[in-house]
């Protein structure tokens, strides 16, 4: 699989031709491929993960949703081998600044990897592959502009990153690319979350984090959905849930602040307790 092309900070950078900025949420590298089978594999920028359900917690969600949203018969009709082509992005989750969680999607594509080619895609064709292929992609805030023309000075100060469109106020981030693929990433000053997680037990975790209404609302997106609300598949969608969403109070550098197995077992016994019937 393809490594992701590292995206450097904006000071500095130059760019040519015309140019792409889209909003950048907070998260991690993310990528996949997937092979003529139709099996999906993913990675990390440290580990890959033959199938959705070995990918830890923190990351799950995103690979749940390629794994559902991709249209494979797309993605097969577009290349002979589908294995040729890596797919790069960011699994969202909390580093420290609030998003309407509800509104960011799990993941978001960024690259796309053509072996054929031999280059990563310019901005605007890999925008439109992901939107071909049924995955989100990142907003963008101006698309074509000259860059000889544009002023990337704005993204030194906070008040000149545009509304955002996954959290009341101001984007926290924008990535600017050329089509020869030169990028760069400029982020607002909002300070950021510095404390680290507070190791609790297991069991405290759960009663905070897998509530009954939680729980309720969980079991009714999934059965609106058509799936399983069996309490295993409850229990990881919640335990994926909440380690995304409170990543920052509840990881320090990928590791959890409890014991993870102890965890999903304390949401699992909630769970059942809920739903004492399993589908």
């Amino acid at each position: 699989m393809k490594q992701c092309p590292d995206i450097p900070t904006l000071d500095g950078a130059e760019f040519s031709g015309h140019v792409w900025v889209q909003e950048l949420p907070t998260g991690v590298e993310f990528r996949f491929q997937v092979a003529a089978s139709g099996l999906v594999t993913f990675a990390t920028a440290r580990q890959s993960y033959d199938t959705a359900a070995a990918v830890p917690p923190q990351y799950r969600l995103a690979a749940d949703l390629v794994n559902e949203k991709l249209d494979r018969a797309a993605l097969e009709t577009a290349t002979d081998d589908p294995s040729d082509v890596t797919f790069c992005g960011i699994a969202t989750r909390n580093e420290g600044l609030e998003f309407d969680w509800q509104r960011v999607p799990a993941f978001v594509g960024i690259d796309v990897w053509s072996g054929r080619q031999d280059k990563f895609l310019s901005p605007d064709s890999a925008t439109g592959v992901y939107e071909h292929l049924g995955l989100p992609t990142l907003p963008a805030i101006d698309k074509e502009l000259v860059a000889a023309h544009a002023n990337f000075d704005r993204y030194t100060d906070e008040s000149g990153f545009p509304q955002s469109a996954w959290r009341d106020g101001h984007a926290v981030g924008v990535l600017i690319r050329d089509k020869s693929n030169r990028r760069a990433a400029a982020w607002s000053d909002e300070p950021r979350s510095q404390t680290g997680p507070v190791a609790r037990s297991a069991e405290t975790l759960a009663a905070q984090y897998a509530t009954d209404e939680r729980i309720a609302r969980t079991v009714a997106e999934m059965g609106a959905d058509s799936q399983s609300t069996a309490v295993d598949v409850v229990r990881d969608r919640l335990v994926s849930a909440v380690a995304r969403e409170a990543y920052a109070e509840l990881f320090s550098d990928e590791e959890f602040a409890s014991d993870l197995s102890a965890f999903r077992s304390a949401v699992a016994e909630r769970v059942q307790q809920f739903q004492p019937t399993a589908e």
